[in-house]
């Protein structure tokens, strides 16, 4: 957490030991990120009460880098999940930085392995692919914000403007019926959408 004292856009960072405490700590309700373990007694239902009651945008620092757990997170309301056993100072604040540019942060090799699990599932089962819902486009859109590429690069990798991209994922956003682009992918994933 030291780390992201020496971030010139920081402008306060606290820690709590406990959910108690941190609903209970004076800067909770100033918040931007809340950086959220959920092993925590109490932290599951924190990613999703500490969203709705803030606004504040959630990361959730966890050791289980399971398919059920990244994506419960992400449908709790979270816009990041980091592994423990990868994070560093570098990609912690990197994750922040994100979040705080309103972008989801999933480490490149989690979204793989959430990708490839997905897939053995999927072709296990035997079952059909579920029916598309988004467009050629959105899928090339979500599918690159999801390995963690910024608007911007978007925009250059597919040459559409920046804002064309954002426009597009407000419409998977909207069409997905979920509340972030994290969110959005998540479904997308665990729906076979990407």
């Amino acid at each position: 957490m030291a780390c992201l004292d020496l971030l010139d856009d920081v402008e306060s960072v606290s820690d709590a030991e406990r959910v108690r405490d941190a609903w209970e700590h004076p800067m909770l309700f100033q918040a931007d990120i809340v950086l959220v373990d959920p092993a925590l007694p109490g932290g599951q239902d924190f990613v999703r009460g500490v969203r709705e009651a803030t606004g504040a945008r959630v990361i959730v620092c966890s050791s289980d880098g399971g398919q059920e757990a990244v994506l419960g997170a992400l449908s709790a309301g979270a816009v990041g999940y980091l592994r423990k056993d990868e994070l560093t100072p570098e990609t912690l604040a990197s994750a922040v930085k994100a979040a705080a540019g309103g972008t989801g942060v999933v480490t490149p090799d989690l979204l793989e392995h959430l990708l490839a699990n997905h897939q053995q599932a999927e072709n296990g089962a035997g079952s059909p692919p579920v029916a598309a819902k988004l467009t050629d486009r959105e899928q090339q859109v979500l599918a690159l914000i999801a390995a963690g590429h910024p608007t911007r690069e978007v925009a250059q990798e597919l040459c559409y403007s920046e804002r064309t991209v954002k426009n597009v994922l407000h419409d998977v956003v909207t069409k997905l019926n979920a509340r972030s682009r994290s969110q959005a992918v998540a479904h997308a994933v665990r729906e076979g959408l990407i």
